[in-house]
Protein backbone atom coordinates (compact mmCIF):
# COMPACT_ATOMS: atom_id res chain seq x y z
CA UNK A 1 0.00 0.00 0.00
CA UNK A 2 0.87 3.47 -0.96
CA UNK A 3 0.64 6.30 1.12
CA UNK A 4 0.60 9.51 -0.14
CA UNK A 5 -0.18 13.04 2.06
CA UNK A 6 -1.38 16.08 0.53
CA UNK A 7 -0.27 19.26 1.38
CA UNK A 8 -2.27 22.07 1.13
CA UNK A 9 -0.51 23.47 -2.40
CA UNK A 10 -1.80 20.02 -4.02
CA UNK A 11 -5.03 20.55 -3.07
CA UNK A 12 -5.81 24.06 -4.25
CA UNK A 13 -4.25 23.01 -7.57
CA UNK A 14 -5.65 19.91 -8.13
CA UNK A 15 -8.76 19.35 -6.20
CA UNK A 16 -9.53 16.37 -8.26
CA UNK A 17 -7.61 14.17 -6.53
CA UNK A 18 -9.93 14.37 -3.88
CA UNK A 19 -12.28 12.08 -5.35
CA UNK A 20 -9.79 9.32 -6.66
CA UNK A 21 -9.85 5.86 -5.36
CA UNK A 22 -6.86 4.09 -6.21
CA UNK A 23 -6.46 0.37 -5.77
CA UNK A 24 -3.17 -0.22 -2.70
CA UNK A 25 -2.59 3.58 -2.84
CA UNK A 26 -4.11 5.49 0.67
CA UNK A 27 -4.26 9.05 0.49
CA UNK A 28 -4.08 10.86 3.76
CA UNK A 29 -4.88 14.99 4.68
CA UNK A 30 -3.16 16.04 8.03
CA UNK A 31 -5.51 18.22 10.07
CA UNK A 32 -3.14 21.13 9.69
CA UNK A 33 -3.76 21.14 5.99
CA UNK A 34 -7.82 21.74 6.45
CA UNK A 35 -7.12 24.46 9.45
CA UNK A 36 -5.01 26.40 6.62
CA UNK A 37 -7.67 26.14 4.36
CA UNK A 38 -9.81 27.47 6.85
CA UNK A 39 -7.14 30.23 7.64
CA UNK A 40 -6.85 31.12 3.78
CA UNK A 41 -10.71 31.76 3.23
CA UNK A 42 -10.79 33.85 6.52
CA UNK A 43 -7.99 35.98 5.43
CA UNK A 44 -10.03 36.81 2.25
CA UNK A 45 -13.14 37.52 3.82
CA UNK A 46 -15.28 34.41 3.42
CA UNK A 47 -16.50 32.29 6.23
CA UNK A 48 -15.39 28.66 4.96
CA UNK A 49 -13.78 27.37 2.37
CA UNK A 50 -15.67 24.53 -0.24
CA UNK A 51 -12.22 22.51 -0.42
CA UNK A 52 -12.69 21.66 3.14
CA UNK A 53 -16.68 20.35 2.38
CA UNK A 54 -15.16 18.06 -0.20
CA UNK A 55 -12.28 16.79 2.17
CA UNK A 56 -14.91 15.78 4.36
CA UNK A 57 -17.32 14.36 1.79
CA UNK A 58 -14.42 12.62 0.58
CA UNK A 59 -13.28 11.33 4.07
CA UNK A 60 -16.61 9.78 4.23
CA UNK A 61 -16.85 8.35 1.07
CA UNK A 62 -13.54 6.36 1.91
CA UNK A 63 -10.95 8.54 -0.59
CA UNK A 64 -9.37 10.14 1.98
CA UNK A 65 -8.01 9.62 5.40
CA UNK A 66 -8.09 13.09 7.40
CA UNK A 67 -4.85 12.51 10.13
CA UNK A 68 -4.81 14.15 13.68
CA UNK A 69 -0.73 15.04 13.74
CA UNK A 70 -1.26 16.26 17.17
CA UNK A 71 -0.65 12.89 19.06
CA UNK A 72 2.52 11.25 21.11
CA UNK A 73 2.61 8.95 18.08
CA UNK A 74 3.54 11.81 15.70
CA UNK A 75 4.59 14.50 18.27
CA UNK A 76 8.28 12.77 18.57
CA UNK A 77 8.88 12.89 15.42
CA UNK A 78 7.86 16.86 14.94
CA UNK A 79 10.37 17.75 17.46
CA UNK A 80 13.26 17.00 14.57
CA UNK A 81 11.49 19.73 12.45
CA UNK A 82 10.91 22.82 14.85
CA UNK A 83 13.88 24.45 14.88
CA UNK A 84 13.73 24.76 11.46
CA UNK A 85 11.98 27.28 9.34
CA UNK A 86 8.49 25.47 8.44
CA UNK A 87 5.07 26.11 8.91
CA UNK A 88 2.96 23.64 11.75
CA UNK A 89 1.57 22.01 8.23
CA UNK A 90 4.42 21.52 6.91
CA UNK A 91 6.06 19.83 10.40
CA UNK A 92 2.98 17.42 10.42
CA UNK A 93 2.96 16.47 6.83
CA UNK A 94 7.02 15.23 7.86
CA UNK A 95 6.26 13.76 10.79
CA UNK A 96 3.48 11.41 9.08
CA UNK A 97 5.96 10.87 6.34
CA UNK A 98 8.81 10.04 8.62
CA UNK A 99 6.31 7.68 10.65
CA UNK A 100 5.56 5.90 7.54
CA UNK A 101 9.58 5.44 6.52
CA UNK A 102 10.18 3.99 10.12
CA UNK A 103 7.19 1.46 9.88
CA UNK A 104 9.14 0.76 6.52
CA UNK A 105 5.83 1.51 4.92
CA UNK A 106 5.52 3.10 1.54
CA UNK A 107 5.26 6.90 1.58
CA UNK A 108 5.32 9.79 -0.51
CA UNK A 109 4.88 13.49 -0.33
CA UNK A 110 2.38 15.46 -2.78
CA UNK A 111 3.64 19.10 -2.29
CA UNK A 112 4.85 22.09 -3.81
CA UNK A 113 6.82 23.61 -1.33
CA UNK A 114 10.32 23.91 -1.21
CA UNK A 115 11.33 23.17 2.49
CA UNK A 116 9.22 20.18 2.50
CA UNK A 117 10.65 19.09 -0.95
CA UNK A 118 14.20 19.31 0.69
CA UNK A 119 13.57 18.08 3.75
CA UNK A 120 11.80 15.05 2.17
CA UNK A 121 15.17 14.53 0.14
CA UNK A 122 17.05 14.45 3.10
CA UNK A 123 15.03 11.53 4.75
CA UNK A 124 15.02 9.73 1.34
CA UNK A 125 11.10 10.50 1.17
CA UNK A 126 9.96 10.67 -2.47
CA UNK A 127 8.20 14.29 -3.41
CA UNK A 128 5.13 14.10 -5.81
CA UNK A 129 4.45 17.56 -8.08
CA UNK A 130 1.97 19.09 -9.52
CA UNK A 131 2.31 17.59 -12.78
CA UNK A 132 2.61 14.05 -11.29
CA UNK A 133 -0.73 14.44 -8.91
CA UNK A 134 -2.31 15.36 -12.18
CA UNK A 135 -0.73 12.65 -14.43
CA UNK A 136 -2.15 10.37 -11.71
CA UNK A 137 -5.57 12.06 -12.19
CA UNK A 138 -5.26 11.64 -16.17
CA UNK A 139 -4.13 7.87 -15.71
CA UNK A 140 -6.59 6.66 -13.68
CA UNK A 141 -9.35 5.22 -15.91
CA UNK A 142 -12.87 5.59 -14.67
CA UNK A 143 -13.36 1.98 -14.77
CA UNK A 144 -11.14 1.73 -11.61
CA UNK A 145 -12.20 4.72 -9.58
CA UNK A 146 -14.74 3.44 -7.12
CA UNK A 147 -15.43 6.84 -6.04
CA UNK A 148 -18.97 7.86 -5.68
CA UNK A 149 -20.06 9.61 -8.52
CA UNK A 150 -21.94 12.16 -6.66
CA UNK A 151 -18.27 12.79 -5.06
CA UNK A 152 -16.96 13.10 -8.19
CA UNK A 153 -19.59 15.41 -9.35
CA UNK A 154 -19.22 17.61 -6.75
CA UNK A 155 -15.72 18.43 -7.50
CA UNK A 156 -16.53 18.99 -11.05
CA UNK A 157 -19.24 21.48 -10.54
CA UNK A 158 -16.94 23.25 -8.37
CA UNK A 159 -14.24 23.42 -10.42
CA UNK A 160 -16.82 24.96 -12.75
CA UNK A 161 -17.96 27.50 -10.27
CA UNK A 162 -14.15 28.64 -9.65
CA UNK A 163 -13.71 28.92 -12.97
CA UNK A 164 -16.90 31.24 -13.84
CA UNK A 165 -16.17 33.10 -10.44
CA UNK A 166 -12.12 33.70 -11.79
CA UNK A 167 -13.94 35.11 -15.17
CA UNK A 168 -16.70 37.51 -13.68
CA UNK A 169 -14.02 38.52 -11.33
CA UNK A 170 -11.94 39.53 -14.14
CA UNK A 171 -14.14 41.31 -16.11
CA UNK A 172 -15.71 43.36 -12.91
CA UNK A 173 -11.74 44.19 -12.14
CA UNK A 174 -11.91 45.65 -16.29
CA UNK A 175 -15.01 47.50 -15.42
CA UNK A 176 -14.11 49.20 -12.59
CA UNK A 177 -10.89 50.47 -13.98
CA UNK A 178 -13.03 51.92 -16.95
CA UNK A 179 -15.47 53.03 -14.70
CA UNK A 180 -12.25 55.01 -12.96
CA UNK A 181 -10.46 56.11 -16.12
CA UNK A 182 -13.56 57.80 -17.13
CA UNK A 183 -13.83 59.77 -13.98
CA UNK A 184 -10.15 60.70 -13.98
CA UNK A 185 -10.94 61.82 -17.81
CA UNK A 186 -13.79 64.08 -16.68
CA UNK A 187 -12.28 65.08 -13.02
CA UNK A 188 -12.15 68.71 -13.82
CA UNK A 189 -15.77 69.23 -14.50
CA UNK A 190 -16.38 66.33 -11.58
CA UNK A 191 -14.59 69.36 -9.14
CA UNK A 192 -16.32 72.01 -10.72
CA UNK A 193 -19.37 70.75 -9.86
CA UNK A 194 -19.32 69.61 -6.50
CA UNK A 195 -16.56 72.16 -5.32
CA UNK A 196 -14.36 71.55 -2.88
CA UNK A 197 -15.97 70.15 0.26
CA UNK A 198 -17.95 67.73 -1.96
CA UNK A 199 -14.59 66.83 -3.31
CA UNK A 200 -13.43 66.11 0.14
CA UNK A 201 -16.27 64.18 0.75
CA UNK A 202 -15.86 62.12 -2.20
CA UNK A 203 -12.47 61.77 -1.56
CA UNK A 204 -12.90 59.81 1.74
CA UNK A 205 -16.18 57.59 0.78
CA UNK A 206 -13.65 56.89 -2.32
CA UNK A 207 -11.03 55.08 0.45
CA UNK A 208 -13.78 53.61 2.22
CA UNK A 209 -15.23 51.84 -0.77
CA UNK A 210 -11.81 50.77 -1.96
CA UNK A 211 -11.07 49.06 0.94
CA UNK A 212 -14.09 47.31 1.49
CA UNK A 213 -13.89 46.40 -2.55
CA UNK A 214 -10.77 45.26 -1.34
CA UNK A 215 -11.69 43.25 1.69
CA UNK A 216 -14.99 41.69 -0.54
CA UNK A 217 -13.50 40.96 -3.95
CA UNK A 218 -9.70 40.66 -3.29
CA UNK A 219 -9.17 39.28 -6.95
CA UNK A 220 -11.13 41.91 -9.16
CA UNK A 221 -9.09 44.60 -6.46
CA UNK A 222 -5.76 42.80 -7.84
CA UNK A 223 -6.60 43.39 -11.43
CA UNK A 224 -7.76 47.26 -10.88
CA UNK A 225 -4.68 48.12 -9.50
CA UNK A 226 -2.67 46.07 -12.40
CA UNK A 227 -4.76 47.87 -14.97
CA UNK A 228 -4.31 51.38 -13.52
CA UNK A 229 -0.56 50.81 -13.11
CA UNK A 230 -0.36 50.05 -16.76
CA UNK A 231 -2.76 52.76 -17.63
CA UNK A 232 -0.46 55.19 -15.31
CA UNK A 233 2.46 54.02 -17.40
CA UNK A 234 0.54 54.82 -20.97
CA UNK A 235 -0.59 57.77 -20.15
CA UNK A 236 3.22 59.06 -19.01
CA UNK A 237 3.99 58.34 -23.31
CA UNK A 238 0.62 59.63 -24.24
CA UNK A 239 1.58 63.52 -24.49
CA UNK A 240 4.39 62.79 -26.87
CA UNK A 241 1.96 60.55 -28.74
CA UNK A 242 4.64 57.82 -27.48
CA UNK A 243 7.50 59.30 -29.67
CA UNK A 244 10.39 57.96 -27.70
CA UNK A 245 12.55 60.70 -28.82
CA UNK A 246 10.29 63.75 -27.36
CA UNK A 247 10.20 61.82 -23.97
CA UNK A 248 12.76 63.10 -21.20
CA UNK A 249 13.79 60.39 -18.90
CA UNK A 250 14.28 62.56 -16.18
CA UNK A 251 14.41 61.25 -12.51
CA UNK A 252 10.90 61.91 -11.80
CA UNK A 253 9.95 60.70 -15.29
CA UNK A 254 11.51 57.45 -14.30
CA UNK A 255 10.08 57.82 -10.71
CA UNK A 256 6.88 57.39 -12.14
CA UNK A 257 7.35 54.68 -14.11
CA UNK A 258 8.53 52.75 -10.88
CA UNK A 259 5.46 53.81 -9.34
CA UNK A 260 3.33 52.77 -11.91
CA UNK A 261 5.48 49.22 -11.93
CA UNK A 262 4.95 48.86 -8.09
CA UNK A 263 1.21 49.56 -8.74
CA UNK A 264 1.34 46.75 -10.80
CA UNK A 265 3.29 44.23 -9.15
CA UNK A 266 0.76 45.09 -5.96
CA UNK A 267 -1.85 44.41 -8.13
CA UNK A 268 -0.14 40.73 -8.93
CA UNK A 269 0.52 39.96 -5.50
CA UNK A 270 -3.12 40.62 -4.14
CA UNK A 271 -4.50 38.83 -7.51
CA UNK A 272 -2.66 35.76 -5.93
CA UNK A 273 -3.51 35.31 -2.89
CA UNK A 274 -6.59 36.20 -3.97
CA UNK A 275 -6.65 32.50 -6.30
CA UNK A 276 -4.48 31.03 -3.39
Amino acid sequence: MLNIILDTNIILRQPKVLGLKIPDIHFLIPLNVIEELNTRANSRGVSSDKRIDLIQKASEDGTISIINTDLPLYRQFSERFQANNLSNTDIAILAMAVDFKMKEQDVKIASLDKEIINFASTNGIEVLDNSGIENLIINFSEQTNKSSTALKEEILTYERSERKTLIVEILIGVLVTVFAYLIFKNIGKIVATIQVWGTITLILISGVALFVFRERRRLSYGVVEFLVGALAIIILFQPDNFNLSKVKFNFEFILKIFAGLYIMVRGQDNIIKAIK
